[in-house]
């Protein structure tokens, strides 16, 4: 059981976003991102929560989200920091500073890790994410918020 935590800190607004494969159109041929004729760029800067509909359109491809935040100051000994993803449509692979703390599948329940062992004064959360063709019914990407939580070390 989830037990709600003693502080959220959502990580909206702009993240990073770099194509690692794609952008593939749904019903046509797949073309690269530096393809002229391509409307996406290879990398820019998307405003989260959003789907993936919303930011990408009818696409499907493989990408890497990346947000950087700050250490949560004045914690307790008995404070963990989590990271929480409301919901993600697609496949994930998340990392902090680099090292995979976890993975994701077209998850629709909030799920988190603990970092508190892995923070430092200034972190990067990376998220590799696969949405497929046969993702597309679906909402895909960080359609969810994406959040730092602080949890009591009894409730983590």
């Amino acid at each position: 059981m989830r037990t709600k935590p003693i502080h959220r800190m959502h990580l909206k607004g702009p993240w990073g976003y770099e194509w690692l494969e794609g952008p593939h159109a749904l019903h046509d041929p797949p073309k690269s991102p530096s393809s002229e004729d391509s409307p996406l760029l290879a990398e820019s800067r998307v405003r989260m929560p959003s789907s993936w509909q919303s930011a990408f359109g009818d696409t499907y491809g493989c990408i890497r989200f990346s947000r950087r935040f700050q250490r949560p100051t004045n914690l307790d000994d008995n404070e963990r920091v989590h990271v929480a993803f409301d919901g993600i449509g697609g496949r994930a692979e998340v990392s902090l500073n680099g090292q995979v703390i976890g993975r994701l599948s077209n998850t629709p329940e909030t799920t988190s890790f603990d970092i508190t062992a892995m923070l430092k004064v200034s972190n990067e959360l990376s998220v590799e994410l696969l949405f497929a063709s046969d993702d597309s019914p679906s909402p895909g990407g960080l359609h969810k918020p994406v959040a730092i939580e602080i949890h009591l070390a009894s409730d983590s």
